[in-house]
């Protein structure tokens, strides 16, 4: 027998929705500071090479971490734009306002997001997690 669970009511929607406006604006905040950071080097000092571009490869892997998450935040947004927001893309039930609360931005429920993630395309990288919201 498959359990119902409930859909998010409009109050939990509205505070979902700011979370998902406070991710979105945080990750556009890293994404800019990063940029920022890089483009005021300049020019720099031969010794100082090694290490500039290590700096660089780890904030061009952040940034492509927080444009995928950003993607997931406004694909959430829509979602509720639409009113089909917390319902799982993979077997439309309900997702649990448990993992809403953790990840807003979530498009599949906990046993969706398992078998999307063993067929090897997880929802969120471990990176992405270790972001938080």
């Amino acid at each position: 027998m498959k359990r119902v669970l409930a859909q998010p009511e409009n109050g939990q929607v509205e505070s979902y929705r700011r979370m998902l406006l406070e991710k979105r604006a945080a990750v556009l905040i890293n994404l800019g500071v990063r940029f920022d950071t890089i483009a005021a080097m300049g020019r720099v000092g031969e010794e100082d090479q090694a290490q500039i571009s290590h700096d660089e490869y780890i904030s061009l892997s952040l940034n492509s971490i927080g444009h995928e998450q950003l993607g997931m935040v406004e694909e959430a947004l829509d979602r509720i734009k639409v009113g089909d927001y917390g319902t799982c893309l993979a077997c439309g039930d309900p997702i649990p306002g448990k993992r809403l609360t953790v990840i807003p931005w979530a498009r599949f429920c906990v046993p969706c997001q398992d078998r999307h993630a063993e067929a090897g395309a997880p929802e969120t990288s471990p990176a992405e997690l270790a972001l938080g919201r």
